[in-house]
């Protein structure tokens, strides 16, 4: 599945629908209208249903219809949320796409009531130890993460790790222990994070390859924070060369933050009066753009250019100097790099503005960046 969401330095994948293995058929072009087609018609399966909605909406977001996206998705879940006890993973991955796409859209109420939806429908009708259920206690974490809750992304992740202890899953204990280490240090709270570090480091479930990456790299992370140059590029070349291994994010810039936003984030802080309380009469619009660069061998992201969006391209120039200083972990000698396309949304999230009764984009404009070029992902098929 493309979305994959870029959640401060952690990439959270989306969970592909599940698939057969025999009888799948490639979904390109007109035969994807006419499988919707069909599927409207409801005379399709849940699955082909979930399949066909995921794999249109990715067409229309890549092609910058974010609401024609949202609305395909909203449509297949009319048609199929009333037989999630039987089709919960199906369902479940609708409204995780659907989630997925509000977030880029501005919609956070929506986004926010996706998520709950999709980990609900997961937990009411799958046993707690199916991988799906295990999977999902993290998207809540994830949800209050993006939100610039860390608190409630704390606790959510610590809920996940007893659920993990709670089935004898010690893998997903150290997993969720290590998003909890993550959102310490990005915190500052650098003692709390090498403490937690180290019990995880203790634990022999630990020896676990896939773990023992996720330790270097959330300790690499954490250590970078506040680093000069020098220092970080010891700590990429640290991670070693890694044979066929897709590089991980070591440091990146702070992304550029729109001062209406700053200005609201401070004023609820503190309790201030809202300086940039929108009217009646305000209306925003998306921004998007396709940003295409090369992780280098080194680590370092070379020929970061704009490949495509919508009407001018004067507002990337930050947002390509912040690709151009990120620091990813080395390739093993000889790669030739990888190739990576981002999409950046910068949108006004939904509000009511003072005066209106209409929930619409007309709130503070944040940035969403979307991973376009997941390597894991395989393509949409159809029984």
């Amino acid at each position: 599945m493309f979305f994959l969401l870029l959640v401060g330095y952690s990439l959270v994948p989306m969970t592909p629908v599940p698939q057969e293995a025999s009888g799948d058929v490639v979904v390109y072009g007109t035969r994807l209208d006419a499988a919707h087609g069909e599927c409207v018609a409801k005379r399709c399966s849940v699955l082909r249903d979930a399949q066909v909605a995921i794999a249109l909406a990715e067409q229309q977001l890549r092609a910058g219809a974010y609401l024609a996206a949202k609305g395909t998705l909203a449509a297949a879940l009319n048609r199929t949320k009333d037989q999630a006890a039987t089709f919960p993973k199906p369902v479940s991955a609708l409204y995780e796409a659907y989630a997925a796409v509000s977030l880029q859209e501005g919609d956070i109420e929506t986004y926010r009531a996706a998520v709950a939806r999709e980990v609900r429908t997961l937990r009411d009708n799958l046993p707690a130890t199916d991988p799906a259920v295990t999977a999902a206690a993290f998207a809540t974490g994830d949800m209050w993460l993006e939100l610039n809750e860390p608190l409630r992304a704390d606790a959510s992740y610590a809920a996940a790790e007893k659920n993990a202890q709670d089935i004898g899953d010690r893998r997903g204990v150290l997993v969720a222990t290590l998003r909890r280490v993550a959102l310490a240090a990005n915190q500052g709270e650098t003692r709390r994070a090498k403490e937690m570090l180290k019990t995880v480091a203790a634990d022999p479930a630990a020896a676990d390859p896939a773990v023992q990456t996720l330790i270097r790299v959330v300790a690499l992370r954490a250590a970078a924070r506040g680093s000069d140059t020098a220092t970080v590029d010891r700590l990429v070349a640290d991670i070693g060369h890694q044979s066929g291994a897709q590089p991980h994010l070591i440091w990146q810039p702070e992304y550029p933050v729109d001062p209406d936003l700053a200005a609201r984030q401070v004023a609820t802080k503190f309790g201030y009066a809202d300086a940039t309380t929108t009217r009646s009469s305000d209306r925003g619009a998306i921004q998007w753009a396709d940003i295409g660069f090369w992780i280098a061998p080194d680590g370092r992201t070379r020929e970061a250019a704009v490949l495509r969006g919508s009407s001018g391209y004067g507002w990337t120039h930050p947002l390509l100097l912040q690709v151009a200083g990120r620091r990813y972990s080395e390739s093993a000698a000889g790669s030739p790099g990888v190739y990576r396309i981002e999409r950046f949304s910068s949108r006004p999230i939904y509000t009511v503005p003072i005066g209106s009764l209409i929930r619409r984009r007309a709130g503070p404009v944040s940035l969403q960046v979307l991973d376009l070029t997941d390597p894991s992902a395989t393509p949409i098929t159809l029984r």
